[in-house]
C-alpha cells in the first residue's frame, strides 16, 4: 500500500426534477466565462451536466488545495482536453443521469461512463480490432461487451490527450492494460449495472477513493 498513487472519483446522479435552486445556487461559483457556456445549451441535460461537472471538480480540487476560483484559470489543449498548470490532472465523464469527475496528483488519467442502451453497433465495426469485435460477436451480452470496450477505449484517448484524434481501431487492450503508442493501466468501475465505466492512468494499481456527492446538498 506505501508509495501508491491515489485517485480520486467523485460522481454525482442529476435526477429531472432537480429544483430550479440547485441550478441557479450553483452557477454562482462558475466564472463568468463558464456561466456563459451554460447557458448556450438548450437541452436541460446537456446543462446539468456542464454545470455539475464543474461542480464536482470543485470538490475535487479542493482536495488538493484549490478553491473555486481555479475554474477561472481552465486551459484547453489543442484537441480541446481542459486542463489546469500544474501536476493535478483531471478528467470528467457524463451519460445517462452520472457525472463522474477523477483527478489525481502527479498522474494522467482518463475517465468514461457509457449507459447501456440498444443500439445497432455493427456500425463501429471499424473502430473495434478484429480481436475486440469476436469478443463482442460471441459474448452472452454483446451491446454490454461491445459498450465496455467502448468505455475503455474512451478513457485511454482522453487519459492521452488528443482525444478523437487517436484512432480507435488502432487501440489494444489486454485484460487491465490498453495500449496506443504507450500503456495505459486500466480499471473498470462497477457504478449501475445499466452503465459500463472505465478509468484510464499511467501508473500500476492506484488506490481509488470513489465518492458520492448529493448535489441537491451542495
Amino acid at each position: 500500500m506505501v508509495g501508491k498513487k491515489l485517485i480520486h472519483i467523485l460522481y454525482t446522479r442529476i435526477p429531472a426534477d432537480l429544483p430550479e435552486d440547485v441550478y441557479k445556487k450553483s452557477l454562482i461559483f462558475l466564472p463568468e466565462p463558464l456561466r456563459d457556456k451554460y447557458f448556450r445549451y438548450r437541452q436541460w441535460k446537456d446543462r446539468a451536466a456542464n454545470l455539475f461537472s464543474k461542480i464536482l471538480l470543485i470538490n475535487g480540487l479542493q482536495k488538493f488545495g484549490f478553491d473555486y476560483s481555479a475554474l477561472e484559470h481552465l486551459q484547453y489543449n489543442q484537441w480541446g482536453r481542459p486542463y489546469l498548470t500544474g501536476h493535478v490532472d483531471f478528467n470528467i465523464a457524463h451519460s445517462g443521469d452520472f457525472i463522474l469527475c477523477a483527478l489525481g496528483d502527479n498522474i494522467k488519467l482518463g475517465i468514461d461512463i457509457e449507459q447501456i442502451k440498444p443500439v445497432d453497433f455493427s456500425d463501429f465495426e471499424n473502430l473495434m480490432t478484429s480481436v475486440q469485435w469476436n469478443i463482442i460477436k460471441s459474448s452472452g451480452n454483446p451491446l454490454q461487451t461491445f459498450f465496455r470496450f467502448w468505455a475503455i477505449k474512451e478513457s485511454i484517448i482522453k487519459a492521452d490527450g488528443r482525444g478523437l484524434s487517436v484512432p480507435l481501431n488502432e487501440i489494444v487492450i489486454n485484460e487491465k492494460k490498453g495500449f496506443y503508442e504507450t500503456s495505459w493501466h486500466l480499471q473498470e468501475l462497477d457504478l449501475d449495472q445499466h452503465y459500463c465505466a472505465s478509468l484510464a492512468c499511467n501508473v500500476e494499481n492506484p488506490l481509488l477513493s470513489i465518492e458520492f456527492i448529493d448535489i441537491a446538498a451542495f
